[in-house]
């Protein structure tokens, strides 16, 4: 064994030649690269040290290699490191709430009623098979490399964008006095869900701009106001909200990173500053100038509206006001009247006839998921999964803080928090993003660093 293993050595003298061998045993084609520049790097640091004390180049290098061990051992051994690996963990958590969340909005629905104190009308196998095609997107989208979702943001962007402009334009359809779906056919897109996709893809845009200073800034300040403005034009000052919140986080996390050169604390600073002023504008736009019904809307919201006795605000307060730890409400009857979209007020439900405990634990098991899904986002080494990752598990943790805060009947806050809220479009993107969550975790060991497109040289040489 030792001896084959020294011929083995003694024979792997040239660089490129070893370089092959070992590469070659490393199964996931896209950590190859890296793995290659990593011990080319390394073979030419011990031939530079060899050469300085005296060796010609050519028996440097022979020695640097041998020195390297035996290609296929080595190779094995980094295959084993940088290897796709699969989140199970996470996946079965995902699969349990969407579990969870499905049977918590059949039981509600069956307890509530309409004005009249007919039954509403369950749309649990619409929504189940939304579920079960998201979670197939969602496999699909954990196996795709993100890196190349992020060097083709702009694109992409470009692309979504001018999609939900023109859809809205030709193929708009109105539903509660509002323009925000695309038909297409027997298929209704809801635009404010699609715009989530616009925060990891802004992630991969500030990517794109590292390194470029000033102008870099600029640029990736506009990016986001076309998001902005359509989710305005489709009466989605909350989504609106949320996506400056999201865009505002992944561009100081950029900031802070050093990505554009300048000086954090003015650029965290004057971030803070327009991001705030950015999410008070719509606030503004539905105070002053929406539509009469949207400002009542926004009174009710706030609950300073007249008396709106089915409002979700109400509806929660009944389910809480009396409940147990452990349970259900004594106070609840077997019939209760409906809120606009019971799918809104599940964690209400869930604690109104379980018990408070219950619905803390499913928020529990939900905060875990994406923080965890956060906590490795942040610790990515590939730059872009960390900021996109950071943007994904950003909107969601924002989204799951209105739906909390709609659970208590503190305001009403629409959202789409994962798991909970039930829909057609809501659904398929959250399990898109989730799946980009998982393909960041996937493939945190191989994901190759891209070149970002206008990283200026003065950084190229830093980095």
């Amino acid at each position: 064994m030792n001896k084959d293993h020294t011929e083995r050595e003694e024979s792997y003298t040239g660089r490129e030649e070893y370089l092959n061998t070992l590469t070659g045993q490393i199964r996931c084609k896209m950590a190859r690269e890296e793995v290659e520049e990593e011990v080319r790097g390394h073979i030419e640091d011990q031939t530079l040290a060899f050469m300085s004390e005296g060796m010609e180049r050519d028996e440097a290098e022979a020695l640097a290699v041998r020195g390297m061990g035996d290609p296929v051992e080595v190779g094995n051994e980094l295959d084993k490191i940088h290897r796709p690996r699969m989140p199970w963990g996470m996946i079965a958590l995902i699969i349990a709430l969407s579990v969870k969340g499905y049977m918590a909005y059949h039981f509600l629905v069956a307890k509530c009623v309409d004005e009249a104190g007919n039954s509403v009308t369950d749309q649990g196998i619409r929504y189940l098979f939304f579920i079960l095609s998201g979670l197939a997107v969602m496999v699909g989208v954990c196996f795709i490399d993100y890196t190349r979702i992020g060097v083709r943001a702009r694109e992409l962007m470009a692309v979504l964008l001018v999609g939900c402009t023109v859809g809205l334009k030709f193929s708009g359809v109105m539903m509660n006095g509002v323009v925000r779906w695309i038909g297409l056919g027997a298929i209704a897109v809801d635009v404010l869900a699609l715009l989530m996709l616009t925060v990891p893809l802004y992630a991969g845009i500030l990517y794109y701009y590292r390194g470029s200073g000033m102008s870099g800034i600029i640029k990736s300040v506009l990016w986001p106001l076309p998001g902005c403005m359509i989710a305005m034009m489709c009466a989605g000052a909350w989504m609106a909200m949320v996506l400056i919140a999201a865009y505002l986080v992944v561009f100081e996390i950029a900031v802070f990173k050093g990505w554009f050169g300048i000086s954090r604390r003015s650029a965290v600073t004057a971030g803070c500053t327009v991001g705030a002023a950015l999410l008070i504008m719509p606030l503004v736009w539905m105070r002053w100038f929406a539509a009469p019904y949207q400002q009542e809307r926004l009174s009710a919201v706030f609950g300073v509206g007249g008396d709106m006795p089915y409002y979700p605000g109400a509806f929660v307060r009944t389910l809480l006001d009396g409940g147990r730890l452990l349970g259900k409400n004594p106070g609840l009857s077997d019939t209760i009247l409906s809120p606009p979209n019971p799918s809104e007020v599940l964690l209400a439900g869930i604690a109104g006839y379980y018990g408070i405990l219950a619905a803390l634990a499913v928020a529990g098991v939900l905060l875990f998921l994406l923080l965890r899904f956060l906590h490795i986002s942040l610790k990515q080494r590939n730059q872009l999964g960390m900021l996109m990752g950071t943007g994904c598990a950003g909107i969601f943790l924002i989204q799951a803080g209105m739906y909390f805060v709609t659970n208590t009947g503190s305001a009403y806050l629409a959202s789409f928090c994962p798991f909970l809220s039930m829909g057609a479009s809501s659904a398929l993107v959250n399990y898109v993003l989730l799946g980009l969550l998982l393909s960041i975790c996937r493939y945190k060991n191989t994901a190759p660093e891209r070149r970002p497109g206008r990283m200026s040289k003065a950084y190229r040489a830093v980095k």
